[in-house]
């Protein structure tokens, strides 16, 4: 019965995420086309991460306190509501910034609560033997996700400005009908207690944050992924913004950015294998360099397509990194913190995702596309050989004996220095 729970959480955010992704690109082509600026493209997209960043805390406490099916099925609606919302104004060409602006907010606050509730509810939901490729197949799901979502989103903008939302609002309802099929997740030892009977506390909100500090390499990795996020988005976005002002239509941008979702994606069905090789630290090393590397290549080789398929190769081995820090941190953490220590991992993920469009719109209208992305690759050189002179990355730890830590008992496991 939980793998079977677990197949249909995992199509039921595979739908969401296309809906998300189909987003992410429509929402900055389209005020590109509107307005012209790529510093008012990297707005809207800053908006969307800075919701997500800001409703990160309180999405974890929200997916410990409360029955996780239940959450996700009231951010699905919410999310049906405002994607139809939106695809409704654009059509009848009534839709203005501000509406933009408000899809954004709400799709990434309702996003980070979506994210902290089903990545707490795996655990539950396949054999502890099994997490890891699990967490794998999640990865692969997002990619796919990816793939599929920006692809259909340059299309389907490039057809009519309300196409992307008006299917994003679709798949958001599949998505919720899936849910309804999964029983229901109440938090670890909340069973027969009314839901939210404790008063809320600031503690709720940073308890994530207090286990994570007790943990050396888990800190420090997560430090590595904020960085490299930030300079992941920061080129995309200059990547995507040039395309589209050098006059390649929306859908051509489209296929383009989803490139790297095939590398995503064939990395992450590679990760299992991959990390009887690549393992402890190396997966980021290689992540760092090769970044930095290809960066440089976008830079200056020529090619329409050559920015996305050198995104895509250092997407190949992503895959691979996070799913060791991801099954690390589930393993370790108890049920009842598991939402919350998830949240503040996405949230340091995420937080250089945040600011990225931002800094790479005003970098590309500041200094245009060579000098940006060169200096990227400087800086992400320097980022990777201090990863390696690292005694913590240098060393890693074994992997937690999750038997003992695991199983929910309530209390915050300590640092396994």
């Amino acid at each position: 019965m939980a793998r079977k729970d677990f197949t249909l959480l995992w199509a039921s955010q595979a739908v969401s995420e296309f809906a998300y992704s189909t987003s992410l690109i429509a929402l900055p082509l389209l005020v590109l086309t509107i307005t012209g600026s790529p510093s008012q493209a990297g707005v809207i997209a800053f908006v969307d991460a800075v919701a997500m960043l800001l409703a990160g805390l309180p999405a974890g406490a929200v997916a410990d306190r409360y029955d996780r099916r239940s959450v996700m099925l009231w951010c699905e609606g919410v999310l049906v509501a405002v994607f139809g919302a939106a695809a409704l104004s654009l059509w009848v060409e009534v839709a203005s910034l501000p509406v933009l602006v408000l899809l954004a907010l709400v799709s990434g606050a309702a996003t980070a609560v979506l994210l902290a509730a089903g990545a707490a509810m795996v655990p539950a939901l396949v054999p502890r033997e099994e997490l890891s490729g699990a967490v794998a197949m999640n990865s692969a799901r997002t990619y796919a996700g990816q793939l599929v979502g920006t692809s259909a989103g340059g299309f389907l903008q490039a057809m009519r400005n309300a196409l992307p939302f008006a299917f994003g609002a679709v798949a958001h309802a599949i998505s919720f009908v899936l849910l309804l099929f999964i029983k229901p997740q109440p938090p670890a030892g909340r069973e027969g207690a009314p839901q939210g009977a404790r008063k809320w506390s600031a503690r709720d909100l940073v308890d994530g944050i207090r286990w994570i500090s007790g943990q050396p390499f888990l800190r420090l990795g997560l430090l590595y992924a904020t960085v490299t996020n930030f300079f992941y988005g920061a080129v995309y976005f200059v990547v995507i913004a040039s395309a589209k002002t050098s006059g390649m239509s929306s859908g051509l941008v489209g296929v383009m950015a989803a490139l790297l979702g095939v590398g995503g994606l064939l990395g992450a069905l590679a990760a299992p294998r991959l990390q009887r090789v690549l393992t402890g630290s190396r997966p980021i090393y290689l992540v760092l360099w090769l970044f930095a590397v290809l960066t440089a290549g976008i830079a200056l080789l020529p090619g329409s397509y050559t920015p996305g398929i050198l995104l895509g190769v250092t997407a190949f081995t992503a895959p691979t990194a996070s799913a060791y820090f991801t099954t690390y941190q589930l393993l370790l953490t108890p049920d009842t913190h598991r939402g919350r220590v998830m949240s503040v991992a996405n949230i340091c993920s995420a937080g250089g995702a945040a600011i990225a469009p931002l800094a790479g719109g005003a970098a590309f209208d500041l200094c245009g596309r060579p000098v940006t992305l060169l200096a990227c690759s400087a800086l992400l050189g320097i980022i990777a050989l201090s990863a390696v002179l690292s005694p913590v990355m240098r060393r890693p730890p074994e992997a937690p004996a999750v038997a003992e830590v695991g199983d929910g008992a309530g209390t915050v496991p300590q640092s396994t220095r």
